[in-house]
């Protein structure tokens, strides 16, 4: 859990900004920037129960962690979007805490392709929780024992309200089996030298959630983060959490374990605000940190939106982000902008490289500051009402909403606030001209609407490989086939590899470490 080395044989990779620093005779693991990555083949050895010293020292630690660090702020475990780079991102900006995505226990355990994927590592981003779901207990355990030496904790998602969880029999809907999730939560607090955690939503009744949470707690949780809507409250109906029901919570286990609040944190000020309703030891953040990744740092929270995403693009680049992080992260934080520009919208959703959102955030750019330009007095006054909401006043969605689309500010669901006050009069909203759109070519057609729809995205698809097809790439220096995106010695993979091997290099974009590794295998010698 100290985070201090990489361990033995696991792949490391250099990330972005170390390409400069080639010559310097460092080994490999010695940057805490350089990427890691879970080895394709491990083996654990046979399970051994934890001593009653170890089990306390765990059930001390976060709350000594977060007493130590002052940690007050915290990175939602998202899926697909906590990805390293976003994780870094948010650090440099106030994030102390951070969750990986959620990862499914049984894929991690048995898939060795997806092992290595679904979580990349570096030692700056500590401390760090690694999140599963689950719905066996020995499929649980072995996911947690994995990843025992490359974090500081392990937890348990039980708050996942979406359908996929409900089919997959995980996630909130896991909490109508609270004997299970005990006997998987006792499992690791016995078996596995880690910490485990459990985020969880509120049930519809008080006392089952309390009693809940003492269950959890009485099993061997060392900490709950608790999201105060119930697991119906999702899409369209999510509305507002209740904050009263986790200082229930606080009430009932604070004193034993340390309780985290989810929900509701929308602008900078909220953390503290959230806080002092609940009791909570620290406050984490998920839909508000997409949607403006800047909340928690009170100086920088209301920057232009290009701005945000650009520097983004930069750690994306730097920590080898994949293309639907990339893309999903471009989309939330300009969200306001790309409802005004579609052709910038439609191109955000077609493209592939780095490079190609980087032209796109270009461009927006330069569209919002032309914008700004004809609307400075506007700007004006919604920084000083964002200013008078951080202070203390009650937000108002419908004033908010009808802020410049330039600068950061929440997303808020139609049901949330008056159609008005996202268009102007007689005016259509974005999603009713894409209906309206999508109406007509069903009639064209003479379809139904659903089967437009699915038209409709087998069409993207194919926009999306032919434009990856009119991509062109360098030929080989040596066969002169297509060489690889990237590739610092501009080679097909076969021939970057012969390279690579035969002068022992390394190569970033085909993943090539020969150089790497034997600079590590000569100083552990």
């Amino acid at each position: 859990m100290d985070g201090e080395t990489a361990p033995d044989g696991y792949e490391v990779e250099k990330c972005g900004e170390c390409d400069a620093n080639d010559d310097e005779q460092t080994t490999a693991s010695d940057d805490p920037l350089n990427i890691f990555r879970m080895p394709k083949r491990m083996t654990l050895p046979e399970k051994v129960k934890n001593s009653e010293e170890i089990i306390a020292k765990n059930l001390r630690f976060w709350r000594e962690t977060l007493e130590k660090q002052r940690i007050t702020k915290v990175l939602a475990p998202m899926v697909d979007q906590s990805e390293l780079a976003f994780r870094m991102f948010t650090r440099k900006y106030g994030a102390q805490l951070t969750f990986t995505p959620m990862i499914h226990a049984h894929l991690f355990v048995n898939d060795g392709t997806y092992r290595r994927n679904s979580l990349a590592l570096v030692k700056a981003d500590r401390p760090l929780i690694v999140q599963f779901c689950a719905n066996k207990v020995e499929t649980f355990l072995a996911a947690c024992r994995l990843v025992e030496d490359v974090c500081d904790g392990v937890d348990l998602n039980l708050g996942c309200p979406q359908m996929v969880a409900k089919r997959g029999r995980y996630g909130s809907w896991l909490q109508d089996e609270v004997d299970l999730i005990c006997e998987m939560v006792s499992a690791v607090r016995d078996y596995c030298k880690l910490p485990v955690s459990c985020k969880i939503r509120v049930r519809e009744d008080r006392e089952q959630t309390v009693e809940y949470a003492k269950r959890l707690v009485e099993a061997g949780a060392t900490m709950l983060t608790v999201h105060g809507r119930t697991r119906d409250m999702k899409g369209a109906d999510t509305g507002l959490a209740d904050w009263s029901r986790i200082r229930d919570i606080v009430e009932a286990v604070g004193s034993k374990v340390p309780v985290m609040a989810n929900g509701n944190i929308q602008f900078p000020g909220d953390v503290e605000r959230c806080m002092k309703e609940t009791g909570a030891v620290a406050v984490m953040s998920a839909e508000g940190l997409l949607y403006n990744p800047l909340i928690f740092d009170d100086t920088n929270a209301h920057v232009e939106t290009w701005k945000i995403a650009a520097e983004y693009l930069e750690y994306a680049r730097k920590f080898h982000a994949g293309t639907s992080a990339i893309r999903a992260h471009v989309f939330r934080i300009c969200h306001h902008s790309l409802l005004e520009y579609e052709d910038l919208r439609m191109r955000v959703s077609l493209e592939h490289r780095v490079e190609d959102f980087e032209n796109i955030v270009e461009e927006l750019g330069k569209r919002a500051r032309a914008d700004a330009e004809t609307g400075k007095e506007r700007e004006a006054e919604a920084r000083q009402l964002f200013e008078t909401i951080r202070n203390g006043q009650l937000m108002d969605a419908i004033e908010v909403s009808k802020q410049p689309h330039w600068i950061s500010k929440p997303y808020f669901r139609l049901k949330e606030v008056a159609k008005e006050s996202i268009v102007g009069e007689g005016e259509k909203t974005f999603r009713e001209k894409q209906k309206e759109k999508l109406a007509q070519a069903a009639k064209e057609m003479g379809v139904s609407m659903k089967q437009a729809r699915k038209r409709e995205r087998r069409q993207l698809s194919g926009a999306r490989i032919l434009e990856a097809k009119r991509t062109k790439f360098p030929p080989c220096a040596r066969c002169g086939q297509p060489a690889g995106q990237g590739c610092t010695n501009n080679k097909c993979k076969k021939c970057c590899r012969f390279q690579c091997k035969t002068e022992t290099m390394d190569c970033k974009s085909h993943r090539y470490l020969f150089a790497s590794r034997t600079t590590v295998t000569v100083a552990e010698n």
